[in-house]
């Protein structure tokens, strides 16, 4: 498996996302009407669009589009250039093989095999089921990533049910009761999973955190990642509430 792990894909996801119905229902989001028509297989490197002037990135192409493994399919998140399901781990941290029956897994079953923790801080999620799941791998040694805690903690309360906000600490209880500025663990109002083995964050060979991966679920296909308060590529309630709207209509 192919995972894309560079603010630049970020970039071009934002640019895609912000650049309004025509661009998502057309490149990104293509609608399951034009299923039909596509149903060549894809192979090679395509172009990405260019991000505020920058100049278009060639990447390759996703695993929906690989010659000789599955069809290319037009469905909610299936035709982006940046679909790449979320890995499954074993309790080590490591990425299980994908096969083209793996593939085929339902989305809360993939998500519970990505996430591995040894204990939650607090409340444990809901059945994640249906859900659209923000991840986010942090250390309580981190300005950066306590930074972006209020940011978590909002989201949290602002999408409710519709998006479950989950962080992965890597520092133990104790740094989270005791955390230096103003947030301390007993106010994160997100789910709070600790690992201080890191192995989700190992697994996406992430060294610099804070850094998130949003997942939709249709297809358990990661379709943000990035530090989500890293100038000129943050993750935004803009961002996150063109998702949501997009995956509402494809209910």
């Amino acid at each position: 498996m192919r995972f894309f792990r560079s603010g630049m894909w970020s970039a071009a996801l934002i640019s895609a996302i912000l650049a309004g119905s025509a661009l998502c229902d057309g490149m990104l989001f293509g609608s399951a009407a034009s299923a039909a028509e596509n149903e060549e297989a894809v192979e090679g490197p395509m172009l990405m669009p260019g991000h505020e002037g920058k100049e278009a990135l060639q990447v390759e192409s996703s695993p929906f589009e690989v010659a000789g493994a599955r069809k290319r399919m037009k469905g909610l998140y299936a035709d982006s250039f940046l679909f790449l399901q979320v890995p499954r781990l074993n309790e080590k941290g490591e990425i299980i093989p994908e096969t083209d029956e793996t593939a085929e897994i339902p989305t809360v079953e993939r998500l519970n095999d990505f996430l591995k923790y040894q204990e939650w801080y607090g409340t444990a999620p809901p059945d994640l089921k249906g859900k659209f799941v923000l991840i986010e791998v942090w250390a309580t040694w981190c300005p950066p990533c306590r930074r972006s805690l209020k940011m978590l903690n909002h989201w949290a309360e602002k999408y409710g049910d519709e998006l479950v906000v989950i962080s992965i600490c890597e520092t133990d209880r104790k740094a989270l009761d005791e955390m230096p500025g103003d947030l301390k663990g007993k106010d994160l109002t997100h789910y709070v999973a600790i690992d201080t083995e890191r192995r989700c964050a190992n697994a996406l060979k992430v060294w610099g955190i804070p850094h998130a991966i949003l997942i939709e679920p249709m297809y358990g296909g990661v379709i943000w990642e990035g530090m989500p308060n890293q100038p000129e590529f943050e993750l935004t309630d803009e961002i996150i509430d063109r998702v949501l709207e997009i995956g509402r209509r494809n209910r």
